[in-house]
């Protein structure tokens, strides 16, 4: 073989070598394998126009092109995507290739600055890493607006942020803007209740939130949750680079997004229903039945059952009375049904309130047929899971008693239905020493002055700590309207006494009216200790696990025991709800174990500052 031959050769095979290295390395056919996940967002690489341009035409034809460095996807368009000021339309948006094409259903208004707002809407295509908070401006005049805004909305109640809120500005408006007329500029609350408007005008703004339900940037009543600023507002920041309020963040990134700059706190509640009407009544037994009213504050002249005279009837309205229980106390078998006349105060057809009478039928619920109740019974035997029946006549009730918020509430009897008998001599209530001493306590039974099934029992002599406490109710003590009676039942707790438990003490002070003082879990959705005040107190919350919580105060100004909701169009902000701060202007105390805490909490000042900080 010469030597041209060989060398040849040598060429072809270090030739297919570098082929088969090169096609298994970097093969663009086939699935990658392995490397790091891609959780970079997309980069927007262009803008035609160019983002923040003047002079761009208004008309149908003109069109808004994005380009990203990677294809992208689109996530809930009619959520996410924001044009402010708002249209009737909402703008339209399409891919193509790596862009996006934001086009527009109608034709824009001349000299006027947009802002799209784009949230959580775009992402990558493969690992779906969202570009959060981008937003894209541009002025169809000679002129870019320049300002912003931000702020937080918030609960009324727990004061926990809420997400998806529209926040909306009115640049002249009347009383019924926010119902009736589109926003001179709208964004939207992220995760953490933050906002923030770009690219407004130096002129004073009528700030309103709304959690908008049907997209549609006006203000339903009585159905959206709802929030307002008492006074106007004028943007006093300037837009540039460093502003922290446009810097796009991670919402997982708790530190940065609470680190925000913050100009008013909007607190938002969904308002009464003003429409008074009965929206729903039923029989719940023989002898209950129900009233539902469309509004709170059901006023009514006078009520009557066919047959039934007016001192038979219990009734009980609930704590907003837009509902109406009650009861017939008569041993007497009743019809199956009752014909109820009624005479209340009912909104007209020119939404006032005038006097309307309303007849009413109430059929008596069906009861299970003995057939129905056999075939139970029999199923259950074969399944070898029968249970001793119950007596037809049994008076079933709740106990509940909470070792360590006994002292407090003290034993809470409730029962389904009005009682007409109450033997106290067949109620024992005991007491055990740690060292086994037992006595037989005093105590008092009172019917609660707000819900007429309800008692609460209690020791004379108050409870005492480390305790044990029995409570034995006999057979037969309760009798209600209907002749039940009640079976033997029995209740043992005892005080803790454990020593890793904690007490936290609150001296309040300054206190102007009457204020709800709760102790609260860090997410706000329990209550371990409630106290209602009028004057300055020291209230003491004891048994208390290590953690987190939070002091909730509530105005009651009205000493009706609710916090009550404002009203948009007469300007009334709901009752205030605030957190206790410490000094480190921190609303979570943390208590560790064995721990007894002491702060001092000055009411006036904490509402004090709340308001100054709304007017600034």
């Amino acid at each position: 073989m010469t030597g041209k031959h060989i060398c040849k050769i040598i060429f072809i095979a270090a030739a297919a070598a570098y082929c088969f290295y090169h096609s298994s390395c970097a093969n663009t056919h086939g699935s990658p394998t392995g490397g790091p996940k891609d959780t970079i967002p997309p980069i927007v690489l262009a803008t035609v126009p160019d983002s923040n341009s003047t002079n761009v035409p208004g008309d149908l034809k003109s069109s808004i092109s994005i380009t990203f460095n990677e294809y992208i996807q689109i996530v809930d368009a009619s959520k996410n995507i924001l044009l402010s000021p708002p249209q009737q339309k909402r703008v339209k948006t399409r891919l193509k290739g790596k862009s996006l094409i934001v086009s527009f259903e109608e034709p824009l208004d001349s000299n006027k600055t947009y802002t799209i707002y784009f949230g959580s809407a775009l992402a990558d295509n493969n690992e779906g890493n969202v570009l959060t908070n981008y937003a894209y401006s541009f002025s169809t005049g000679a002129v870019l607006d320049s300002m912003l805004y931000s702020g937080t909305v918030l609960d009324y109640s727990t004061l926990l942020p809420l997400e998806g809120v529209t926040v909306a500005l009115y640049e002249n408006p009347r009383d019924s803007s926010v119902l009736a007329e589109l926003p001179d500029a709208v964004t939207r609350s992220d995760k953490w209740g933050y906002f923030c408007f770009r690219n407004l005008k130096n002129c004073r703004y009528t700030l309103y939130a709304f959690k908008d339900e049907n997209n549609n940037n006006l203000y339903d009543p009585g159905v959206e949750l709802v929030g307002f600023l008492d006074s106007t507002i004028t943007p006093s920041v300037v837009m540039d680079g460093s502003n922290p309020q446009l810097a796009r963040y991670r919402m997982d990134d708790t530190l940065s997004c609470m680190s925000r700059p913050i100009e008013s706190s909007i607190y938002l509640f969904k308002e009464k229903n003003g429409m008074q009407y009965i929206s729903d009544y039923k029989r719940t037994s023989n002898k209950g039945a129900y009233i539902k009213f469309g509004a709170a504050d059901a006023a009514i002249d006078s009520f009557s059952i066919l047959g039934i005279r007016d001192n038979q009837i219990i009734k009980q309205f609930n704590s907003l009375k837009d509902s109406l229980n009650f009861w017939i106390n008569d041993p007497r078998e009743l019809p199956d049904t009752l014909y109820l006349g009624i005479r209340y105060m009912k909104t007209d057809s020119l939404g006032n309130l005038s006097p309307s009478t309303e007849n009413l039928r109430l059929t008596a619920p069906r009861e299970k047929k003995e057939t129905e109740s056999q075939e139970q019974e029999d199923e259950q035997e074969k399944d070898g899971r029968a249970k001793k029946k119950k007596r037809s006549d049994l008076l079933e009730f709740t106990l509940a008693a909470d070792p360590k918020k006994v002292e407090q509430d003290g034993y809470v009897i409730t029962f389904t239905e009005p009682l007409v008998e109450c033997h106290a001599d067949s109620i024992l209530f005991t007491m055990s020493t740690p060292r086994k001493v037992v006595t037989t306590e005093k105590f008092t039974l009172e019917q609660d002055s707000t819900d007429v099934n309800r008692y609460v029992l209690r020791p004379a002599d108050g409870f005492k700590i480390g305790n044990e406490y029995t409570l034995l109710i006999l057979q037969a003590a309760f009798k209600d309207i209907n002749g039940f009676t009640n079976d033997t039942t029995e209740s043992t707790i005892t005080l803790p006494t454990d020593d890793k438990l904690s007490t936290l003490t609150l001296d309040v002070k300054n206190v102007d009216a009457r204020y709800i003082i709760e102790l609260v879990n860090e997410t706000r959705d329990k209550v371990f200790r409630q106290h209602i005040i009028k004057k300055d107190s020291m209230l003491l919350f004891p048994y208390l696990d290590a953690g987190r919580y939070s002091v909730r105060i509530t105005q009651d100004k009205n000493s009706n025991g609710l916090l009550d909701p404002g009203v948009v169009l007469k300007k009334i902000q709901p009752e205030m709800v605030r957190l206790y701060k410490t000094s480190g202007n921190v609303t979570v105390i943390e208590i560790g174990e064995k721990m007894d805490l002491e702060q001092e909490v000055d009411i006036s000042r904490l509402f004090k500052e709340e308001k100054e900080e709304e007017i600034e």
